[in-house]
């Protein structure tokens, strides 16, 4: 499969779905349930997993029945709450 095209300036707001996604699960999750969870089509979906990979936010685990799943990284986690934070004193009202 092709590498999808990078991202030269990514919406914040999505990269926090993605990574608030992952924070609220106990474990990996399969990809499908991640692009579900920050309801965005495939392409976007394989742009924004390859920036989050790419920066060390997520990482992808092979299971043994065949599907990959993400799971978040300590720096995901601090990154997550650092946006969160950066994102309430910037975007009031915002959900």
């Amino acid at each position: 499969m092709a590498e999808p095209p990078p991202l030269d300036r990514p919406d914040l707001f999505l990269v926090a779905r993605f990574l608030e996604r992952l924070w609220r699960e106990p474990g990996p999750i399969l990809k499908t349930r991640l692009q579900m969870g920050a309801n965005v089509n495939y392409d976007v979906f394989l742009r924004y997993l390859a920036w989050l990979r790419a920066h060390g936010l997520v990482t992808l685990d092979n299971n043994s029945d065949g599907h990959e799943r993400v799971s978040i990284t300590e720096d995901g986690k601090r990154a997550y709450r650092r946006l969160v934070e950066w994102l309430d004193d910037f975007s009031p009202g915002r959900p």
